[in-house]
């Protein structure tokens, strides 16, 4: 994923509220009836040119939930991960 651990700490704030606990690489959130783990790890910088984008690894692990409710999860946190761009 392209983004910084503080940036995907942001949108994960933004989005769950105080459903997320942890940081700043790991992180638990729980709601819309499931609950996840998630884990950061920093890669290397994307290069384009002149711009650097910095990477991070995801990696989620449902501890709780049937598949309805881990779905929906997943596309909360999709959809706040989700950047603006045209």
């Amino acid at each position: 994923m392209s983004a910084s651990p503080a940036e995907f700490a942001r949108s994960l704030h933004t989005a769950f509220g105080a459903d997320v606990q942890g940081g700043p690489f790991s992180f638990r959130v729980s709601g819309k009836g499931a609950a996840m783990e998630i884990d950061l790890t920093p890669g290397p910088d994307r290069v384009i040119a002149l711009l650097r984008l910095p990477t991070i690894q995801v990696r989620l692990r449902f501890t709780s939930g049937d598949a309805q409710a881990r779905s929906r999860l997943l596309t909360y946190l999709d959809l706040a991960t989700h950047r603006g761009g045209g």
